[in-house]
């Protein structure tokens, strides 16, 4: 049995067969909150046909159980339609309403200036949240830019069509940030590509910069720092004074930790000093408005000078910045504290004590990352952890029965991780 036309009834019974809350079934679904809340106020809505083939894909996919009470339940209520003459006067007048609401013929009016304000609020809502697992910001990053895509072709003033690109942009660049979470190594270059020639068609530097440095990041992962190297150079010509270039500076500090040159590397975070300086001054309207993956502060600086010096076998200086770090995020409120870049730097902490022969500290830097449920254990931090892992079966660990313990845990965290490292 399908359905062949949903209704907010029929979305309402499935969440509840599901027993899912109305955040948990958007975020089954792909779509915004708001729309379940609405599908609960105006039960005889008929969602669009976008919204009809979500929930036709995700009936198929429900277990049998829940298949079977979304049935029984709805072969319990009124028929979906035009309330009778018998109804509420207040029905009546809802399902009225409703139509009206939803005529075709107001979807393809001109585009209201709070869609794409709704959409901006979104993004940064979104580019704010450091708890969400990696598959869904890729999922709710994805539905935010093809819902931008699509109010392009309805937009007819610039301003509104530039802020749209900026949207998708935007949206573009988390969903290459987390495919690389993900694994998916080759769509991820792809979408920063695409994601610095959106930028470039809204005329945006800053999150043109912000594109760059992304392939930068790539590229170092990849251990391609020249490649690296050649981003960097873009970049710095598209990026503002202060933190866009701030950020591109640090990112380049690990390239040449990677072509194992520490004199540039200290060279370059040098001149990083001096960039936050311009950034006191020169406040970056992306950090200002969107802020949370597009912003970058002491943490993500810090971050990225531990990971340099890591590279260069220096346990100190690596040490140091990796516990700066963890306290920067760790200062920042709960709801905004991103816990892969906080278990990725505690990651760093234990590489570091590792090079300094200091087998204790790396076990107590490690707790609460081998503690983290599998699905929020992305490629970044699995990256790292199997260079630890490496590390632990160097001298004069490997034959030291408790970093062998320490190796095993380890070892078992991997096992039951599906993303893995690029090889």
């Amino acid at each position: 049995m399908e359905i062949e036309r949903w209704t907010g009834r029929l979305a309402c019974d499935l969440q509840a067969a599901a027993s899912m809350t109305n955040e948990r079934f958007a975020d089954w679904l792909g779509i915004a909150p708001r729309t379940v809340a609405y599908w609960h106020s105006r039960l005889d809505t008929v969602p669009g046909s976008a919204n009809q083939e979500l929930l036709t894909a995700a009936l198929d996919r429900v277990s049998e159980a829940v298949r079977t009470r979304f049935f029984s339940a709805i072969a319990k209520s009124p028929s979906p339609g035009m309330p009778s003459v018998s109804d509420s006067v207040a029905d009546f007048v809802t399902y009225a309403a409703d139509n009206v609401v939803n005529d075709p013929l107001l979807s393809e009016a001109a585009l209201s200036l709070e869609s794409v304000e709704s959409l901006q609020e979104e993004m940064a809502l979104l580019a704010r949240a450091g708890g969400m697992a990696a598959f869904d910001v890729f999922k709710t990053a994805r539905r935010l830019r093809d819902e931008a895509r699509a109010l392009t072709e309805r937009a007819r003033r610039p301003g509104i069509l530039a802020d749209l690109y900026v949207v998708i942009g935007q949206g573009t660049s988390l969903m290459a940030s987390t495919a690389f979470d993900l694994g998916h190594w080759n769509e991820s270059a792809a979408l920063a590509r695409a994601s610095t020639q959106y930028a470039d068609i809204a005329g945006h530097a800053s999150l043109k910069a912000w594109t760059y440095g992304l392939q930068m990041t790539l590229a170092n992962w990849r251990n391609e720092p020249d490649a690296a190297l050649a981003y960097f150079a873009r970049g710095m010509r598209a990026a503002p004074a202060g933190e866009p270039r701030l950020r591109l500076r640090y990112i380049a500090a690990r390239s040449h930790a990677l072509l194992a040159d520490s004199a540039s590397v200290a060279e370059v975070l040098e001149v990083a000093r001096r960039d936050r300086d311009d950034a006191e001054e020169n406040p970056d309207d992306l950090s200002r408005s969107i802020g949370g993956e597009f912003a970058f502060g002491e943490a993500r600086g810090a971050a990225c000078a531990a990971a340099a010096w890591l590279d260069l076998r220096n346990g100190e200086e690596a040490a140091r910045y990796a516990r700066l770090a963890v306290a920067s995020y760790e200062a920042l409120p709960a709801a905004r504290r991103p816990y892969s870049q906080i278990n990725g730097a505690q990651i760093d902490v234990a590489a570091a004590h590792l090079h300094m022969r200091d087998r204790d500290g790396a076990h107590a830097a490690l707790a609460g990352v081998l503690e983290l449920p599998p699905h929020k254990r992305n490629v970044s931090l699995t990256g790292r952890l199997s260079k630890v892992q490496g590390l632990l079966s160097t001298p004069p660990w490997g034959n030291d029965p408790e970093a062998r313990q320490i190796a095993e845990s380890v070892s078992a965290w991997l096992n039951e991780t599906s993303a893995r490292p690029l090889e």
